[in-house]
């Protein structure tokens, strides 16, 4: 049989590119022919910061376990709001998979224990932070016999997995990289990039250290935290620089987004960027080496200063590498291979 796969996704308003990445893989599954959902938990929430029609569902009561939301209130409180916001969940049904982010980690197997899970791990370094120091091997989802696989998107989350966990089923479904919509100007602007939610303390105290150096008098700074998807892309193709302050990530979407658009990428990257952090077009700083990081900002705008076309062949190799490496066709031969697999356990196990 062919169950509905059930994405459970939190209700963030602010961009978020693992938000993104979940509506991503419900579209593409639907593409093929599966029934996937986004499951919400606010009746009518829906991001605004980019264009999607992806189909949407919504429960209540599913986030609020997750989140243990009201455990704080009084139970006169907890059943009146249940009842209020619940009226109209999804019904779901015993058959169904459930998706889960990896931050969840304990509670992906006490909610609707009876279904079949899958956990869709973006981030690895967060799949722990929920446990104690003390965790036991059978209290992690990982060694559950409902979860059926997990997913990841980097080859550093592949080897944190199986490093942790060499008997449970990973796949690395790989990012495409819109490179028609992140692309890079003919002329780029004196424009530096950054996001601020990323590791602020250490941009801050790069670009001052630049500042006082008299580096930044004709640049102009943009931090694109709050950017929409569609903000984030024209920033990116008009501007010289990204600064990447990934640690613990993943994978670090706009670092990569930012090579596609022809940017000269300087910074961090982060754990699961080192995949694509080629020292032939991007600029890798250590972890935490806020002078050298420094230093390299200070060279990159010399050179630019003095020829703004100095980095264009650089560029154009990481545009070229990203389009060979992180393309769509990629992106959905990984997706078929794990949900073949995924999807042939689940009946083997529903027939057992």
């Amino acid at each position: 049989m062919t169950p509905r796969l059930l994405f459970v996704c939190p209700d963030i308003s602010e961009p978020s590119g693992g938000l993104k990445q979940i509506y991503r893989q419900v579209d593409i599954l639907n593409s093929y022919g599966y029934t996937a959902l986004v499951v919400h938990q606010k009746q009518g929430f829906s991001p605004q910061w980019f264009d999607h029609e992806t189909p949407t569902t919504y429960h209540y009561l599913l986030h609020a376990e997750l989140n243990n939301q009201p455990a704080s209130k009084p139970q006169w409180y907890v059943k009146l709001r249940e009842a209020q916001f619940s009226k109209n969940d999804l019904i779901i049904q015993d058959t169904d998979i459930l998706i889960f982010p990896e931050v969840f980690g304990p509670r992906i197997t006490e909610v609707f224990s009876s279904n079949f899970k899958v956990i869709y791990n973006q981030n690895c370094y967060q799949a722990l932070q929920e446990f104690p120091i003390d965790v036991s091997a059978k209290k992690v989802p990982y060694n559950h016999p409902k979860v059926l696989a997990s997913l990841v998107n980097s080859d550093d989350a592949m080897g944190y997995m199986h490093y942790l966990f060499p008997k449970h089923p990973t796949f690395k479904i790989r990012h495409s990289i819109d490179t028609n919509q992140f692309q890079s100007a003919t002329h780029k602007k004196k424009q530096i990039l950054y996001m601020s939610r990323k590791n602020h303390a250490d941009i801050k105290q790069v670009l001052q250290m630049n500042s006082l150096r008299g580096n930044l008098a004709h640049w102009e700074l943009i931090d694109i935290d709050h950017f929409t998807h569609a903000d984030v892309s024209k920033a990116m193709q008009e501007s010289s620089i990204f600064l990447s302050s990934n640690l613990d990530e993943g994978f670090g979407l706009p670092a990569i987004e930012a090579i596609a658009s022809g940017c000269i990428v300087i910074g961090y990257p982060g754990k699961g960027g080192k995949e694509y952090f080629k020292e032939d077009f991007t600029m890798a700083i250590p972890e935490k080496n806020i002078l050298l990081f420094a230093k390299k900002l200070e060279e990159v705008i010399k050179q630019i200063e003095k020829n703004p076309n100095y980095w264009n062949s650089q560029t154009d190799l990481g545009r070229n590498f990203v389009a060979k490496n992180y393309n769509e066709m990629l992106e959905k031969l990984d997706m078929e291979v794990a949900w073949n697999f995924i999807l042939e356990k689940y009946n083997e196990n529903i027939d057992a």
